[in-house]
């Protein structure tokens, strides 16, 4: 009898043991406390201004100070809130004589300005920048961070080490190293040689200005709809032969070539590499698990997405002026010549090929 209670009391406790670890999820599931969507810290949300906009929002206890600055054209110079030592420029210009280190050119304070701002060259910020209007600095600088209301302009070799947000355009020189987020509220452009992660702006222009990007030999027009559409799923490797056009959204296995002037009237994803030869329009979105090579003089209206690396070629423009969109890969090289509209996402390494 007592080898029997023995017994019966192993086997009580070994499954008291493996039901202890199910205990909170049977009282979740009859009490649903959990239920609740997870609240999101803003910082690490999706939006590419944040930090410009949460900047605005730390400098407001300047603005009556900026304001004096400009009606004097005086500068000055204080602490702000958090301890962080600030300078005032009312002239942006007086940012050329300013007293560095000696050794390393190093500005330890918070530059703002009440009108445009130049900086020399050979220098290191290591506290946000603001220029109420310009902003134009010197080559081979590295920044913190940099917000104007108007232009940015960046230097040959320069690097931002943050973020980096314009009014108007944001131009930035060759082999310059965009380590975070850059920003523009009208375009952005990349000189040959540059490095990027994460670009956001109406218009984004690689290597080449548009005086000097060839011009596509498609003519943009709204992706259309059409009732005959239908979905294709194709089992191993396929091809849409040169000039053809493919009605319908596009699904296969394997690898998955688009020839030469052809057209999808939809969208396409392949589970292995992805090439178009120049020339070919998708409607929709382009979607590979794999590497994604896109041809020169391509058209492609929906978002952009490789799962691996995705090379584009010149003269291929993503979205358009009226349908921005989102290129995105975790390593991105793109020729000059080539536009977006919308968002460009490098997720490792972004690459403006060329030399200048």
């Amino acid at each position: 009898m007592n080898s029997f209670l023995t017994v019966a009391a192993l086997f009580v406790l070994t499954g008291a043991l493996f039901a202890l670890p199910l205990l909170p999820a049977v009282r979740e599931l009859r009490r649903k406390s959990d239920a609740s969507p997870l609240n999101v810290i803003q910082k690490h949300a999706g939006e590419i201004r944040y930090f410009a906009d949460s900047f605005r929002t730390y400098l407001r206890p300047l603005e009556p100070l900026l304001r004096e600055c400009a009606r004097s054209g005086q500068k000055a110079s204080g602490v702000m809130p958090d301890g962080t030592e600030y300078l005032v420029l009312g002239s942006g210009n007086e940012a050329l004589a300013l007293p560095f280190g000696d050794k390393d050119r190093l500005c330890p304070v918070l530059l703002a300005s009440a009108s445009d701002l130049t900086v020399s060259p050979d220098s290191a910020f290591t506290r946000d920048i603001y220029a109420q209007g310009r902003f134009v600095g010197g080559p081979n600088n590295q920044y913190r961070a940099v917000l104007a209301d108007y232009e940015v302009h960046l230097g040959k070799g320069s690097r931002v080490m943050r973020w980096v947000h314009a009014g108007g355009e944001l131009s930035v020189e060759s082999h310059s190293k965009l380590h975070g987020r850059a920003s523009s509220d009208f375009r952005i452009r990349l000189r040959p040689g540059c490095s990027f992660l994460r670009l956001n702006a109406p218009r984004i222009e690689f290597g080449t200005s548009p005086s000097e990007a060839p011009t596509p030999n498609f003519n943009v027009a709204p992706i259309s709809s059409s009732p005959t559409l239908t979905r294709l799923l194709h089992e191993g490797d396929f091809e849409i032969p040169s000039g053809e056009t493919f009605q319908g959204d596009l699904v296969v296995r394997g690898r998955l070539r688009i020839g030469s002037g052809a057209q999808v009237r939809g969208s396409v994803k392949s589970g292995k590499a992805m090439i178009l030869d120049s020339g070919v329009r998708i409607e929709g979105s382009l979607i590979s698990a794999a590497k994604l090579l896109i041809g020169p003089d391509c058209l492609i209206q929906g978002p952009v997405i490789s799962e691996h690396e995705l090379l584009i070629q010149t003269g291929t423009h993503c979205g358009t002026p009226h349908a921005p969109t989102t290129v995105s890969a975790p390593r991105i090289k793109i020729a000059g010549g080539v536009v977006a509209f919308g968002s460009v996402w490098a997720r490792d390494h972004g690459e403006v090929l060329g030399s200048a």
